[in-house]
């Protein structure tokens, strides 16, 4: 299996510690942010494989980040407690799952990327 190296984006501390849990017994390399700012300043320093993005935070929204990774070759998924209306049209080519999402599917997702 490939090691990754997965962004979480996550407000919620505990669910951002089962997906990280999670990812870490798979054996890929994780760095949480719980906020738009902080995921920011993680890029700034690092890139990732593989990004799990909450759309909602509560500094504002994951959609810039999640074009720039995108564009940059990063694998995208979403993920939201709203209904899908509520993913930009510019986004909607990403997977994207509907909360809350067992951090086993999360980790599936991320091993199926080869």
């Amino acid at each position: 299996m490939v090691q990754r190296r997965v962004l979480v984006l996550e407000d919620s501390v505990l669910v951002a510690m089962a997906i990280e849990d999670e990812l870490a017994d798979r054996g890929h390399s994780v760095t949480v942010a719980g906020s738009v700012a902080a995921a920011m300043k993680c890029l700034a320093v690092q890139t990732f494989d593989a990004a799990l993005l909450d759309l909602h935070l509560p500094d504002g929204h994951s959609h810039h980040i999640a074009r720039s990774l995108d564009a940059n070759g990063c694998a995208v998924a979403l993920t939201s407690g709203a209904d899908t209306d509520s993913v930009p049209p510019a986004l909607v080519h990403l997977v994207s799952f509907q909360k809350p999402v067992p951090p086993h599917v999360l980790g599936e997702w991320i091993d199926s990327l080869g």
